[in-house]
């Protein structure tokens, strides 16, 4: 007796397909070519990178086919933590008394500030991030905090306004940064304030301070 021979796919139905392996090289998008562009830029503006450089680089950026084509241009530029030992800062609180957290310091994925009766800044702008995206939780109670942004990151404000608010100088520019910020937060009869510059009148309530401060040693 003949064995039985394999029966024939049945018209009309399709025999199911292997999953694809993945692919370790992932094809790089336009978005992604503008964020290894974007640090370049940053880059170029804080001295890592010299205008020569910059435009070799960006070549490179624009012809490149895969994310691992574009880390490989900016792994060198990637935030990292500062091997002089100095701290993340994780916090800031003013109880009447007011706070001010500005110059080289670290700046952890989180940061929680919060000001009762009283005023606070926290200055970004020579800040070491610790990771691609930061996240602040600022509380203003019968109080003001000023956030200084620098201008290549990208900000995002979503906190909660109680006979107060979160007020931003400008919109973030539509293209993908090489840094992004959320600020989040509770102003109750307070105000929070995300901004590029401080207003004149606060910076130089900073520098009467700093100035009072140095000659009281």
């Amino acid at each position: 007796m003949d064995a039985p021979q394999p029966s024939e796919a049945t018209p009309g139905k399709t025999r199911a397909r292997e999953p694809m392996p993945a692919d370790p090289a992932l094809r790089a998008s336009d978005a992604d070519r503008e964020r290894a562009a974007d640090m370049l830029h940053a880059a170029t503006v804080d001295g890592r990178v010299s205008t020569g450089e910059l435009q070799e680089r960006l070549e490179l950026v624009y012809s490149a086919r895969s994310r691992d084509e574009l880390a490989s241009i900016v792994k060198d530029l990637q935030p990292v933590p500062w091997s002089s030992g100095m701290p993340t800062a994780t916090k800031d609180v003013g109880v009447l008394s007011d706070f001010v957290r500005k110059g080289r310091w670290l700046v952890g994925e989180r940061h929680r500030s919060t000001a009762v009766v009283s005023s606070g800044v926290i200055d970004l702008r020579e800040a070491q991030f610790t990771g691609p995206e930061t996240t602040l939780h600022v509380n203003a109670w019968l109080g003001a905090v000023y956030i200084v942004v620098p201008e290549d990151v990208e900000v995002r404000v979503e906190g909660t306004g109680i006979l107060g608010g979160f007020k931003q100088d400008r919109q973030s520019a539509g293209h993908s940064a090489a840094h992004r910020i959320n600020v989040t937060g509770v102003a109750a009869c307070g105000s929070v304030h995300v901004v590029h510059q401080l207003p004149p009148a606060k910076e130089r309530s900073l520098q009467k301070s700093e100035r009072k401060s140095i000659g009281s040693h």
